[in-house]
């Protein structure tokens, strides 16, 4: 698609990645989206210890949180606080939905939406918890009803040893039934993308941030431009007015990258096999997988932009 046809175009509303290695897409949605590098770690090991099948990530401007994705459902969950708190205009959601695991490395579907279309169905399924699971100093668990925890005195809550609310197994079950159908029905409604296809135009929507934005160029945070110099693999360059600026591999361990201003960094587009080794490596790391030998380590053609 010719560069115009794709900066006057919008995004469809729900977009779908299939079979797609999902840690690897979600630690890049980390530096190609945004820089959300600080929440990487939480992240990317949230998903690789998650039980259950379905994960959620919701992006905002600063900030993206990735869970299980009943938290987005469960009246006091911390991920449907994020959701329904994020007054981002842009804000999306990410649905994440594993089928299989090869070689420690998790494999399924992506949706990516706006945060709208996903609040309104957590709206109109929302859990309510039926009470308090309840664990006390001496190892005993009981779990007592919302009146009872209410009525319990501060310094009997003080007391235990750890807390939390309880909700029925049959309402989870339903509300698993819910999300497995309604999963299916936005995955009938979406535009298909390859995962780089999805990546380059995100990315080019960080790139229009920057305060020198250049489009001919992927723009990446500041602690990946420090990683990808200590590499030693690829060019990077230092966003300037004048344009962009190569910098020297010693940069990286001086106080090269800090500077009060001009903190915005970029790699060309041939030079995405590098970055994706990076990626690669990250991924193994932050979610316990012994470093390996990739089949196709670089996965994706140099595209034009």
């Amino acid at each position: 698609m010719p560069e115009n046809m794709i900066q006057q175009t919008e995004l469809p509303q729900i977009h779908l990645i299939r079979d797609t290695d999902l840690g690897v897409f979600a630690y890049e949605l980390h530096i190609l989206a945004g820089d959300f590098l600080r929440e990487s770690e939480f992240n990317l090991r949230t998903l690789a210890t998650n039980t259950g099948v379905d994960s959620i990530a919701i992006m905002g401007k600063r900030h993206m949180w990735l869970s299980d994705a009943v938290f987005a459902y469960c009246s006091t969950g911390d991920l449907r606080q994020m959701a329904l708190t994020t007054e981002y205009i842009g804000a999306r959601a990410f649905l994440f939905h594993a089928d299989r695991k090869e070689d420690g490395h998790l494999y399924g579907d992506v949706l990516m939406m706006d945060l709208d279309t996903l609040r309104q169905d957590m709206k109109e399924n929302t859990l309510y918890p039926g009470g308090v699971s309840m664990e006390r100093k001496d190892g005993s668990r009981v779990t007592v009803s919302l009146e009872e925890w209410n009525a319990m005195e501060l310094y009997e809550k003080d007391a235990l040893k750890s807390w939390g609310f309880a909700y029925e197994p049959e309402q989870v079950a339903e509300w698993q039934n819910h999300y497995s159908i309604m999963f299916s029905q936005w995955k009938d409604q979406a535009f298909s993308y390859m995962p780089q296809d999805l990546e380059e135009r995100l990315n080019m929507g960080y790139m229009e941030d920057a305060q020198n934005p250049d489009m001919d160029k992927y723009r990446i945070p500041l602690g990946t431009a420090r990683q990808m110099l200590l590499d030693g693999e690829a060019p990077v360059y230092r966003l300037l007015p004048s344009g962009p600026e190569k910098l020297a591999p010693i940069a990286a361990v001086t106080t090269g990258l800090w500077y009060e201003n001009y903190r915005e960094f970029a790699i060309a587009p041939e030079d995405l096999g590098a970055l994706d080794k990076l990626v690669r490596r990250e991924t193994d790391r932050l979610m316990g997988n012994r470093p390996q030998l990739h089949k196709n380590e670089e996965r994706r053609p140099a595209p034009e932009r």
